[in-house]
């Protein structure tokens, strides 16, 4: 690279979403900013990765909140080529016996899918949604994108409004509490919520029910990004250096710098060293405060630090991904009882009851690989992620399924070919064109390559650490840094193991940068969301 200038007000380890959000929102107060990130390009998990005119988002595939995350507003991101396509139908849960429930964006259209299984029920959504669609609008978003209020008083304040009330009781549920105690009768319906709300990872029975109505809802409304997730990235990158903001690629940090318990600097793999005013960093608590700093560095500035950086704890489970080249779309046997359930963005497979889904949640803590799993043909909305013109027919299919990071059955590497059968021979008992669709190209993504691509995820660990009560909300990483500022003078966390966590919500890097620009005496030339607002005069937010 390029000799590096001396000194810059701030320096931002790592260039995924955050880093690349954080940046860019700064350089536009007018600091001057130095993005460093040791992978040969940025954005994290946001990949889409081009074969013979196949693009495949190998990682992050759905958008959870392009409608409402600010920095899309913010820092013109659709001028700078992210555009993002938002599916009407969202997903189908689709039955062994062709019939498939579907989930719309649209309330009552939902309801009216369920209708054909349990009129009750179909009552029943209409009531639970709109007290979810509340939470999570009035609430929840809100928290997203501002600092979280520590939690005990999170519990006071919220007490104050009636919609606090019920993120309090949330709070103390399960998902499966949380999902009984909405009152469904039909397991389909129960089943889809539930899917929605833990095909990320997270765990049924470990505490945080409010995440439930969030992640259902939100993916009820996610979106496709035009051309593959990394535009996303690309588009903040490029509005970050039209700022005047330096990015730096191929360059690793292994030392964040300090004087005393000062964060001054950073040093490179090259060995050389740069310093700067704020330094923010979007790497995992181990990483950062074990490794970059060091325990001694941390011990002398918490007595906690270091210990609550060693107790980090990852997800019990990762992902498997496989991307195929398809010479045709599937067509699923479903369509001819729903006609809208091919059309799903989401088409969940193998699951048609709770216990069904916990069973495979459980195999895959246990080291399973279950039959189950999630098909999105990608082209179907976006058909320019296939070569059209030179393959009309064919399209980009993607199946993704929870996975344990060690296989029962050996290494990962060896395993990955017949995985990635099973997951096509899954896929064609619901969609019987494909035993005679060819696969044109593919692409496995196991747990084992998400940790080497993104060290980050440690144990293939896609939100950079587990979400449970002890590691969310002011708990994320920890107490001590929930604010975004960490007891190191002058070093700043961002990342996903930090408040409101990992899946793309730019909400990291986008509080991280009002902190630091208030640190540094800068104006924040953005407004905050008059949601934010909104929220914070109930109380609802920090």
């Amino acid at each position: 690279m390029a000799n590096l200038d001396e000194h810059y007000d701030v320096i931002v380890i790592g260039g995924g979403p955050n880093g690349l959000t954080a940046t860019a929102y700064l350089a536009q107060a007018g600091a001057k900013v130095l993005m460093l990130e040791r992978h040969h390009e940025g954005g994290g998990g946001l990949v889409t990765e081009e074969w013979s005119g196949f693009r495949f988002n190998t990682h992050a595939k759905l958008m959870l909140m392009m409608d409402v995350m600010p920095p899309y507003a913010d820092l013109a991101l659709e001028s700078w080529g992210c555009r993002y396509i938002q599916p009407d139908v969202a997903a189908s849960v689709l039955t062994r016996d062709g019939r498939a429930m579907t989930f719309y964006s649209d309330i009552d259209k939902t309801a009216a899918s369920i209708a054909r299984f349990s009129p009750s029920d179909a009552e029943r959504y209409k009531e639970v949604m709109a007290d979810w669609y509340t939470v999570v609008n009035e609430a929840l978003i809100p928290a997203t994108y501002s600092l979280p209020i520590p939690m005990l008083d999170m519990v006071v304040s919220y007490q104050q409004s009636e919609i606090g009330e019920m993120v309090n009781e949330m709070a103390e549920e399960t998902f499966l509490e949380t999902l009984d105690a909405a009152g469904f009768d039909n397991e389909l319906v129960n089943t889809g919520l539930l899917h929605l709300g833990t095909m990320f990872g997270i765990d049924p029975e470990g505490g945080l029910g409010f995440l439930l109505p969030l992640l259902a809802t939100r993916l009820l409304h996610a979106s496709v990004i035009v051309s593959g997730t990394h535009q996303l990235a690309a588009s903040i990158s490029r509005a970050a250096n039209a700022s005047g903001a330096r990015l730096e690629r191929a360059a690793e940090v292994t030392k964040i710098l300090t004087d005393g318990t000062k964060a001054v600097g950073v040093r490179l793999a090259s060995g050389e060293e740069v310093r700067a005013t704020k330094i923010i960093t979007t790497t995992d608590p181990e990483t950062t405060f074990l490794e970059l700093v060091g325990a001694e560095v941390c011990d002398a500035a918490s007595a906690t630090l270091s210990d609550q950086a060693r107790n980090w704890e990852w997800e019990a489970t990762s992902l498997f991904g496989a991307n195929f080249a398809l010479s045709e779309r599937p067509q699923i046997t479903a369509a001819k009882f729903d006609p809208d359930a091919d059309r799903a963005l989401i088409k969940i497979m193998g699951v048609e009851t709770v216990d069904e889904l916990l069973a495979h949640i459980n195999g895959a803590k246990a080291g399973r690989l279950g039959q189950a799993g999630v098909g999105m043909t990608l082209t179907d909305f976006d058909p320019m992620q296939a070569p059209v013109d030179l393959e009309p027919n064919s399209a980009v299919a993607s199946w993704e399924t929870l996975a344990p990071f060690e296989h029962e059955d050996g290494d990962w590497d060896d395993l990955q070919d017949k995985a990635a059968q099973q997951a096509l021979d899954t896929w064609t008992e619901y969609a019987p064109n494909l035993a005679n669709a060819t696969v044109i190209r593919s692409y496995v993504n196991h747990p084992k390559h998400i940790a080497a691509k993104l060290p980050n995820m440690k144990r293939g660990s896609i939100k950079h650490g587990a979400y449970t009560p002890t590691q969310m909300l002011s708990n994320r990483p920890n107490a001590d840094c929930s604010s975004y500022r960490t007891p190191i003078e002058n070093l700043y966390v961002a990342g996903a193991s930090v408040w409101p966590g990992g899946m793309v919500l730019l909400g990291g890097g986008y509080n991280a940068a009002g902190v630091v620009a208030d640190d540094l005496g800068i104006d924040r030339w953005w407004d905050e969301p008059a949601y934010v607002t909104k929220a914070r005069k109930k109380g609802l937010t920090g």
